[in-house]
């Protein structure tokens, strides 16, 4: 057949077998076309017009010159997709503010450091100040110390002695005198005396200072000695009365008896002890009882008030704090405690027999309603042989009878009988810890203490004191 038949036949089927051409099918466009010529070419472009645009309709399906080709998803994808998006979502908080959080917590550590290091410095600005505040108050302080030093200005007035060994130099005689007192400040002592010249001027032996004096006063007694008298050295035992030293003072060329007595009788010398040494007017001597027993040495010819600063300035420096502390703890003062003392002195001699004599005295003390007097005869010995003689006046002797002889005398005699050792005043302080109120001694010194009076009675059969 050729085409003009072919196109005859197709004429002649009825228009409802020629089959229908669809826009959307893509199988009849082609075989349309199939058929065009050249008179009809034209009308089908614009039939086909939907071709161009049924090509853009599946876009997202197909891109087209350089896009590749992508199939759209397959159905479970998408279904899947809405799981994916809360899994992307989840992970967001991870990753959300970390940054934020980091600068915060480093701006956080840079203020805090900050903070640290302001508090650093003005910690170190406190503690310069400070050490330089305390520095300049311990210079200013300094200064001011040693200026008083120098010039002896506001310091107690009293006599000490002071003894400068053989070959001391310049810092054992600084030492020395700030140890006894007379200065305060040994290194300014030693500055100056370079300053001054005095190294190796400085002789040695036994003086007679005072803290009032300045340093130029101080060199120039040092350095002035008088080589024509004669150095003593004398001894003084424990129990002495003040006329026995005295006795013995003159005996040594160290100064004249009387003189000596009236010092005793009379002198001051500003210790702080003195406010607490008794007043009573029947006090036989006022300084009974604080010249220390001990060896001292003196230049002969020498004055009465600087040989007595020799006893008074070792019996300042024997009675130290503990002391006082005690007497506190017993309610008893100084001039009790030394008064005691001195009735202890005189009856034994021995530490052992102090401590318990201490004790029966002590005993009777504190029981004064069965015990009213000590009944010691020491202090009617005291009265007999250092008062009786030399008072004419009988009733005036009879004042210091009883105010002396314990056995008329309550409690403690009005003041010491004699001047005791340390051993005695410790005693007097730390009493052993017994029942005794009575002792009674043989001829041989030995002691024989007892709680009753039917056991005193008895020790005095067997001490060979009865009949």
């Amino acid at each position: 057949m050729n085409s003009k038949e072919f196109e005859d036949f197709f004429k002649d089927l009825e228009p409802d077998d020629i089959p229908v051409v669809s826009d959307d099918s893509e199988e009849d466009l082609v075989f349309s076309s199939f058929f065009e010529d050249e008179t009809t070419k034209k009308a089908p472009e614009k039939k086909i017009e939907p071709v161009p645009e049924v090509k853009k309709a599946p876009k997202t399906d197909f891109e087209f010159e350089d896009e590749v080709f992508a199939p759209p998803p397959p159905k479970d994808e998408e279904e899947e997709k809405p799981v994916q998006k809360p899994a992307v979502k989840k992970a967001e908080p991870e990753k959300k503010k970390t940054p934020a959080k980091n600068v915060s917590s480093e701006a956080a550590r840079k203020k805090k450091k900050k903070r640290i290091n302001t508090a650093y410095n003005w910690l170190l600005t406190i503690v310069w100040v400070s050490a330089v505040l305390a520095v300049s108050i311990f210079i200013a302080s300094f200064a001011l110390s040693s200026i008083n030093d120098l010039v002896g200005f506001s310091k107690e007035s009293r006599e000490v002695t002071v003894t400068i060994p053989e070959g001391s130099d310049l810092s054992d005689v600084a030492n020395i005198l700030e140890e006894t007192g007379i200065i305060d400040e040994p290194f300014t002592f030693e500055v100056y005396a370079r300053v001054k010249n005095m190294e190796g001027r400085l002789a040695s032996g036994t003086f007679t200072l005072n803290p009032n004096l300045g340093y130029d006063q101080i060199f120039q007694a040092l350095k002035t000695r008088d080589d024509g008298r004669e150095i003593v050295k004398v001894t003084f035992y424990e129990g002495m009365k003040v006329t026995e030293i005295a006795e013995r003072l003159d005996e040594n060329g160290v100064c004249d008896y009387e003189e000596f007595m009236a010092a005793v009788d009379t002198e001051t010398f500003e210790y702080e002890f003195e406010s607490m040494m008794g007043t009573n007017e029947y006090i036989y001597h006022k300084w009974e009882g604080y010249l220390f027993p001990d060896t001292y040495e003196f230049f002969t010819d020498s004055t009465p008030r600087s040989v007595m600063a020799k006893f008074i300035d070792n019996f300042n420096n024997k009675i130290t704090g503990e002391y006082y502390e005690r007497m506190k703890e017993l309610g008893m003062s100084l001039d009790e405690v030394i008064t005691l003392a001195s009735v202890i002195q005189s009856e034994a001699a021995y530490m052992e027999d102090m401590e318990k004599v201490s004790s029966a005295f002590h005993n009777r003390l504190n029981n004064s309603s069965n015990f009213p007097n000590l009944e010691s005869d020491v202090t009617w010995f005291y009265y007999e042989q250092e008062i009786k003689p030399f008072v004419e006046d009988e009733a005036v002797s009879d004042e210091y009878h009883v105010s002396y002889d314990t056995y008329y005398k309550r409690g403690l005699p009005v003041g010491p009988i004699c001047n005791p050792g340390l051993n005695a005043i410790k005693a007097a302080l730390y009493p052993e810890d017994t029942n005794y109120y009575f002792f009674v001694t043989d001829l041989e010194g030995n002691f024989y203490y007892a709680s009753t009076m039917a056991e005193h009675e008895a020790n005095i059969v067997k001490a060979g004191r009865g009949g």
